[in-house]
């Protein structure tokens, strides 16, 4: 698991036709191919997330000015792609691009995650949590999902955290017990299923939009925040659910800048283990 924040600025005034989310994702795929690491085009998932472009107060932008710094970030899953050559491909001052587009690098900033743990002897705790969504849209069996569903937030999350495990050095730990695996077999569907019964949203407030993805594509999306609240025995892994959201985003068209979140914990009160949600 690894993230890239890419600072950068334009010489020359850019108007994108379509989502900029396409734009970066361009940007990744010709910067990795700079230095040797194939993507494949048309492959159904691609080994990195990103976001859209955003300028320094956070929105999203749809033309790019001189003077202005903007930013995107770039997510990638180690265990599909050489995380140490996608690092050098963005140590040079400037990007060009296929289509003649230049980039000047004004910073590169490169993260990884601390690793998670989950104290099997936390107490169980009411947890009140917040998500800030830009454009995101959820499936569920080929439906458009426009609000902030807090199953398929949870389902997409969990999707994530365990793809990123494997083949990763991360390790989730039960004290000093690996549970990487339990992680990616049946008790991560079971700890969903448990935290989506006990999960419910207590307030949002969206809006529906329509995003040109390109080549004809267009698909619903929304944008806004949601306040939710959970009861659970795990506190430690929904808050590593939330880490894996604000690293890779949640949702379709990920690798297209669409399902870029902010997502933090409000409150959290610990609560015996004998209570049951109400």
């Amino acid at each position: 698991m690894l993230s890239l924040v890419v600072r950068f600025l334009v010489n020359h005034p850019i108007s994108l036709s379509t989502w900029s989310g396409r734009f970066v994702s361009r940007i990744i795929t010709e910067a990795l191919e700079g230095v040797g690491v194939k993507v494949q085009h048309n492959a159904r998932s691609k080994p990195y997330t990103v976001t859209p472009i955003l300028d320094p107060r956070g929105r999203a932008v749809g033309r790019l000015v001189p003077g202005t710094q903007y930013w995107f970030r770039a997510s990638l899953f180690c265990g599909e792609v050489d995380c140490a050559s996608a690092v050098r491909a963005f140590v040079g001052a400037s990007i060009k691009l296929s289509t003649g587009e230049e980039l000047g690098i004004a910073g590169v900033s490169v993260s990884s995650p601390e690793p998670i743990t989950d104290n099997i002897e936390a107490r169980p705790a009411v947890v009140q949590w917040r998500v800030r969504y830009w454009p995101t849209v959820f499936i569920f069996r080929s439906h458009y999902i426009t609000w902030p569903s807090p199953a398929r937030f949870l389902s997409s999350t969990a999707q994530t955290l365990a793809r990123a495990l494997r083949g990763s050095e991360l390790v989730m730990g039960r004290g000093g017990e690996s549970i990487a695996g339990v992680i990616n077999g049946v008790d991560l569907r079971s700890l969903v299923k448990d935290l989506t019964y006990n999960t419910e949203v207590v307030g949002f407030r969206v809006r529906r939009v329509v995003i040109n993805l390109g080549r004809g594509r267009r698909t619903p999306a929304f944008t806004g925040t949601a306040q939710y609240i959970t009861y659970t025995d795990r506190p430690g892994l929904l808050r590593a659910l939330l880490s894996t959201a604000n690293t890779y985003g949640v949702g379709k068209n990920r690798p297209l800048g669409l399902g870029y979140v902010m997502a933090e914990v409000i409150n959290e009160e610990p609560t015996p283990r004998s209570k049951s949600p109400a």
